[in-house]
């Protein structure tokens, strides 16, 4: 996959045509001020699903803390689903 920076310039002065772009290529830009990187532009689709892959690594790595621990210090799935949402 290839690299594009832009500028934070570049995305205010240009955003309807990068957004084309984006849809025509899929490919992630990487927005900097000052030289120094503050934002990834990327398709909808592609964060939803990176977003859902952190979720499910995040539930996996709990389940296996989980079923590791002592028997008294481990905790049932609903438990942890509530825990997370507060």
């Amino acid at each position: 996959m290839s690299t594009k920076i832009i500028t934070v310039t570049e995305l205010k002065t240009r955003l309807g045509r990068l957004i084309d772009e984006l849809e025509e290529e899929g490919t992630p830009m990487y927005v900097t001020q000052h030289g120094k990187p503050k934002a990834v532009f990327t398709p909808y689709d592609k964060y939803e699903a990176l977003v859902q892959k952190i979720e499910d690594l995040q539930d996996l790595l709990a389940m296996r803390e989980a079923l590791s621990a002592p028997e008294n210090e481990s905790v049932t799935l609903y438990e942890y689903e509530r825990g997370r949402k507060s």
